[in-house]
């Protein structure tokens, strides 16, 4: 693997006045294109429950407003950002006095707020959503608190776009589900969310590609449904809800009334009384799409603006970059933030480690052999935490980061990697996971192994020196290593290790390098 080139990345500062809540976050867009949140605040302002029946927000949610974003300056400007983009969603758009919120906004605090329609909210969505998701074609659908924006997409490549009038919160003040809900009100709001997909022609899945879900709503229903799940990855960012659990999620939140369904484990209270509306369309949605799944994605709106602040234009087309080198640039991303006196160690590990992977794997098992070469690039970052306890630092990164470009499974392939290589077996929770297939458990402490023989070839190889100045080849007795520099002592605890997982020897021998 190799590492991108750096420039010195700059933070930002994205505001987001929403129909349910505004956030503020003050963020840094790495060079590799991943990013880092430094800070963030959200206050709950729920605007389309306020707007008059002349469309008008009223008086009390006019003045919340714009003290939500007079309290957002102050935190972008206590980390010194001067340059604020602040936009503003369904409810603002649909109000008949936003001109009175953002001319208040610009004259008392300087900030440009923009009121994007429906197709930039969709597009900006689409860039922050799926960037960092291994997916290269689907449909992504943004849950918002006042609408629910749905691009096409294929080849990475933004295809289609929609929006639609399907907000959680919308839905639950239209239909009756923010208090205790009654079967023919969620069946009304089923029937209409269904409806409103087929009249605006958002289009049905194919073979192979996925449906990918964003917004507070979609992954508040992650954390609902991964406590019934033996799921070791703790990130939502690549989480994916089967259609079955969804209709149980759905099941279950309409049996609640509101105080209730506040006390349900992992619930938001703040969003208790919009949640069900917003079950009811993502059901809908997976419904609709012909979707076995929705994949729900850790980033949106607000990493979409941080991302293309100032030039995004439909007519030219907007394209994510491969997901090859997003995962490319989030290893280089991580090694250049936490270790960068090392950041050519984790390449040239990488390269050693795949190189023995390929010699005994024969080409076979190529997912593993690629979280392998992750784990073993990313080694150092944990180094850089704590030395003792490099691997469960490392681990630790690998199942709560985000991770951009790399599944769940993938992170936990990583991970059961290198906590393998510290305990000589794989933990109990990797073992009970449905993230790892039966050969992928038979075979992490054949990585595992792979990883511990590499990290001890590459540390004690002389820093001039490429990966390929070590040497290996297979013949009938086992695995031969040639390399510029060993001793017999470095090599015992792994020979022992290598003939318990391989059955065979591993023959390491220093030769002179020319």
């Amino acid at each position: 693997m190799e590492s991108s080139l750096f420039s010195e990345p700059l933070p930002t500062a994205v505001i987001d006045v929403g129909s349910g809540s505004a956030r503020a976050v003050v963020m840094q867009v790495n060079s590799g294109g991943g990013i880092e949140i430094i800070a963030q605040q959200r206050i709950s302002l729920n605007l389309m429950s306020h707007l008059t029946r002349k469309g008008a927000l009223d008086d009390e949610s006019v003045a919340s407003t714009v003290e939500a974003v007079e309290d957002f300056v102050q935190l972008a400007q206590g980390y010194g950002i001067s340059c604020i983009h602040a936009v503003g969603t369904a409810a603002l758009r649909e109000s008949s006095n936003v001109l009175e919120v953002t001319q208040t906004i610009a004259r008392r605090f300087g900030v440009t707020l923009r009121v994007i329609d429906g197709y930039e909210e969709a597009a900006y969505c689409f860039l922050g959503a799926v960037h960092g998701l291994p997916v290269n074609a689907g449909l992504m659908a943004d849950l918002g608190g006042g609408s629910m924006e749905v691009v096409e997409f294929t080849e990475r490549s933004l295809k289609t776009l929609h929006t639609l009038p399907l907000g959680s919160l919308r839905i639950a003040n239209s239909f009756r589900l923010t208090q205790q809900t009654a079967a023919e009100d969620v069946a009304a709001a089923h029937r209409y969310a269904r409806e409103s997909l087929a009249l605006a022609k958002v289009p049905t899945l194919s073979h192979n590609v996925e449906l990918v879900g964003s917004g507070g709503s979609m992954r508040l229903f992650a954390k609902l449904d991964r406590r019934h799940r033996h799921h070791p990855v703790k990130k939502i960012h690549g989480y994916s809800i089967s259609r079955r659990a969804m209709e149980t999620l759905v099941s279950d939140l309409t049996e609640t009334d509101l105080q209730e369904r506040r006390q349900v484990p992992g619930m938001n209270p703040e969003r208790a009384h919009s949640i069900v509306g917003g079950a009811v369309v993502a059901l809908a949605l997976l419904e609709h799409a012909g979707a076995n799944r929705i994949m729900l994605s850790g980033q949106g709106l607000r990493e979409g603006i941080a991302r293309n602040p100032h030039d995004l234009s439909l007519e030219r087309g907007i394209i994510l970059p491969p997901t090859s080198t997003v995962r490319l640039n989030t290893l280089a991303d991580l090694s250049q933030r936490f270790a960068p006196r090392y950041s050519r160690r984790g390449p040239r590990r990488s390269e050693i480690a795949h190189r023995i992977a390929d010699a005994v794997w024969c080409g076979k098992s190529q997912l593993l052999s690629a979280s392998l070469q992750s784990a073993a690039f990313l080694l150092d970052v944990g180094s850089a935490v704590d030395f003792y306890n490099r691997l469960n630092r490392t681990a630790s990164l690998v199942v709560a980061s985000d991770l951009p470009g790399f599944s769940h499974r993938e992170s936990a392939l990583i991970t059961a990697i290198l906590l393998t290589v510290e305990s000589g077996r794989l933990p109990r929770k990797y073992r009970r996971s449905g993230l790892l297939s039966p050969n992928d458990r038979e075979r992490v402490g054949q990585a595992a192994v792979i990883l511990l023989a590499a990290d001890e070839l590459e540390r004690r190889l002389p820093p001039e020196l490429r990966a390929d100045a070590v040497q290996i080849s297979r013949n009938g007795g086992g695995l031969q290593v040639s390399t510029p520099a060993w001793s017999r002592k470095a090599g015992d605890a792994i020979g022992k290790r290598w003939e318990r997982e391989f059955g065979q020897p591993i023959f390491i021998r220093r030769v002179s390098h020319e």
